[in-house]
Parts: C-alpha cells; sequence; structure tokens
C-alpha cells in the first residue's frame, strides 16, 4: 500500500484528491486516505486500463491511464508511487 495524490478527470471535470493505493487480486483499489480528504472510492482492473503513459522528467516521474471514462494522472513528489506503479504492471503483465 502507498499514499499518493491522485487527478482525476471525468465527465464533470478535473478534481484532486489524496489517496491510498492497494493492489490486490489484479486489481488496483484507490480510496480516500483519511475522513478529513475529499471522499473517493475506486477499483481500477489493470488489465482493462488503457493509454498507459510513464514519463520521468526534471527529476519527477508521471504515470497516466485511462479507465472506465476516467483519466487518472500520479506524480511522483518523491513518494516513489511510479516504483510502485511499475512493479505492480510488470507483475502482473507476468500474469496475463
Amino acid at each position: 500500500m502507498i499514499n499518493a495524490m491522485l487527478e482525476l478527470t471525468d465527465q464533470l471535470g478535473m478534481d484532486y484528491y489524496f489517496v491510498s493505493l492497494e493492489f490486490k487480486e489484479g486489481k488496483l483499489f484507490v480510496r480516500s486516505l483519511n475522513n478529513y480528504c475529499k471522499p473517493i472510492s475506486k477499483t481500477v482492473e489493470l488489465t482493462e486500463i488503457e493509454g498507459l503513459s510513464i514519463e520521468e522528467s526534471d527529476g519527477l516521474g508521471y504515470i497516466c491511464f485511462d479507465f472506465d471514462d476516467e483519466h487518472y494522472h500520479f506524480v511522483d513528489y518523491g513518494n516513489r508511487v511510479l516504483a510502485f506503479f511499475k512493479t505492480l504492471l510488470f507483475s502482473t503483465s507476468l500474469h496475463l
């Protein structure tokens, strides 16, 4: 499990969330970090994501993807979220 900041774009526009990310049984669970943050609870099927983009620039890492008509954008501010995603995406691809 890892904590991160999520920029989520959906039909209503873009919003920011502080989230906890957990990977279990081929799914990414995205949940509110605590009761003081904006509520969110999403389950992402990693085998169904589209438009995956991983970039590193000026010391920051970025990962973006689309799932269920929503655009997910994470920035690695030193919390190792990029390494978290690379590890779980690589292990998921090995099991396909």
